[in-house]
């Protein structure tokens, strides 16, 4: 291709936008309506080229089948022979702006949450549209997501989505997608359909709140790919506290295995980030320098921002953020009231030394208290990071523990038949014991309470 060259009799090139796997773009007249144009340009060399035409021309056909003005418009498509050379293009509207792809490279500790907020909403919307329309994008990623002068993202490249109705356009059925942002049914080639593209927009959203996919982008393919089937990604709190907690637990829900645990469509994901936007807007917005986002659409209808949608909290499965931190903040409470106890008994048998009670029950009670003690203190610490071990070892450990505080005083009264009913033993052994195996009870059935493993993520240790 080159400067100057007029396809089809009507579209002059004018300068060479990009080149890709699927060809060029050219920005372009167009000299019938005199409008400025961009053109997407796919050299065919033979019948080896069968499946990028197809997939040239389905971009072109759901462009046909979707009008949103958070959707790229296509004017024509046509074919043009240049040389002998045989070229296929589609003519669209040119965008001025840069893709997300190139937003964050600039931002690598993720963008102002209120700015990505808003970026997220248009996204949807614009899923929304295509999605009613059937049409599964397939490849939602940061490159296909163009962030235009006037603050408006677009959402492009509709080559590999496909109609609710049309078949595979992957001549060997293999799965189509790029591999950071591609959901498990995609990998497995699984049926697909709108919860795919929500779980390659949880990729994305996760990585413009933090700066990072969460899957390590540094390993090999297949184990980026084995990730997305196994691993749970930590949440987007834990790498950014500033983090709305709701807004990190929605990422989380896009971000499921089963499509069957994510939202049930873009629309309520969209309500439920307005609800967000909307109790913090107070907080002011750090558009990038030179994006304002216009409060009118001067080339198209807007996307209803008001319609009514059923709450994200009664979609399945239903688990804001903050939901559990209660129970779990008491289990945490609990427990670390319970540790007093650990250590009197602790103490108890250190002073037993040489008091003619049998060393070895002496010993093992110490070391044993010692380690429960320890470990809870451990556990307490991983639920306050939302840790699921955390959970797990306040479950385990403080029931072991309570049954050892109850064990200890009847092994106290045995050994130590000589102590006097009112000395400090006795407070201890009748009192202080048993209520700090019952605070350690009370903490374990917090730790098991339903609403404390939803507050848990099960994430590897951060550290």
């Amino acid at each position: 291709m080159r400067s100057g060259l007029v396809l089809a009799g009507r579209y002059e090139l004018e300068e060479m936008l990009g080149r890709g796997g699927m060809g060029e773009v050219w920005r372009g007249v167009d000299q019938r309506l005199r409008r400025p144009v961009a053109v997407k340009i796919l050299p065919l060399s033979g019948a080896a080229d069968g499946t990028g035409l197809a997939r040239f021309r389905r971009e072109a056909e759901i462009a046909a089948a979707v009008n949103h003005p958070g959707l790229t418009t296509v004017f024509d498509i046509d074919e043009h022979t240049d040389g002998g050379l045989r070229l296929f293009f589609q003519v669209m509207e040119l965008m001025r702006g840069r893709d997300l792809a190139s937003v964050l490279s600039a931002s690598p500790s993720g963008l102002p949450v209120a700015q990505v907020v808003d970026w997220a909403v248009q996204i949807l919307d614009a899923l929304t549209a295509a999605h009613g329309q059937g049409v599964v994008h397939r490849d939602i990623k940061p490159a296909n997501l163009f962030l235009t002068d006037d603050g408006r993202v677009k959402v492009c490249d509709f080559g590999i989505s496909r109609l609710a109705d049309a078949t595979r356009i992957t001549a060997t059925g293999a799965a189509a997608g790029t591999p950071l942002y591609m959901a498990p049914e995609q990998i497995e080639g699984h049926a697909v359909d709108e919860r795919t593209d929500l779980y390659a927009f949880g990729c994305v959203l996760y990585h413009l709140l933090t700066g990072t996919t969460w899957v390590d982008a540094g390993s090999g393919i297949g184990s980026v790919l084995h990730q997305h089937l196994n691993r749970a990604p930590a949440p987007p709190r834990s790498l950014r506290p500033d983090i709305d907690e709701r807004l990190s637990a929605l990422v989380l829900d896009l971000l499921a295995k089963s499509p069957d645990d994510r939202p049930k469509d873009a629309a309520t994901v969209a309500a439920h980030l307005r609800a967000l936007d909307s109790s913090a807007s107070s907080a002011s917005r750090t558009p990038p320098t030179g994006h304002t986002r216009p409060t009118k659409d001067p080339g198209g209808a807007q996307p209803d921002r008001t319609a009514p949608t059923r709450p994200y909290e009664e979609a399945p499965p239903a688990r804001p953020g903050d939901q559990g931190g209660g129970t779990a903040t008491a289990a945490m409470i609990l427990t670390l009231l319970g540790l007093p106890g650990l250590l009197a008994i602790a103490f108890m048998a250190a002073v037993s030394m040489g008091s003619g009670a049998p060393i070895v029950v002496i010993v093992v009670n110490l070391v044993v208290v010692i380690a429960e003690a320890v470990l809870l203190a451990i556990g307490t610490r991983r639920l306050s990071q939302r840790m699921e071990t955390g959970r797990r070892m306040i479950a385990i450990v403080g029931g072991l523990a309570a049954l050892h505080l109850i064990g200890a005083s009847l092994q106290f009264i045995l050994i130590g038949g000589d102590v006097e009913l009112d000395s400090p033993f006795h407070v201890t052994l009748f009192v202080f014991c048993p209520l700090a195996a019952l605070l350690l009870i009370a903490a374990v059935v917090m730790a098991l309470l339903p609403a404390t493993a939803r507050w848990c993520r099960p994430s590897e240790d951060p550290h």
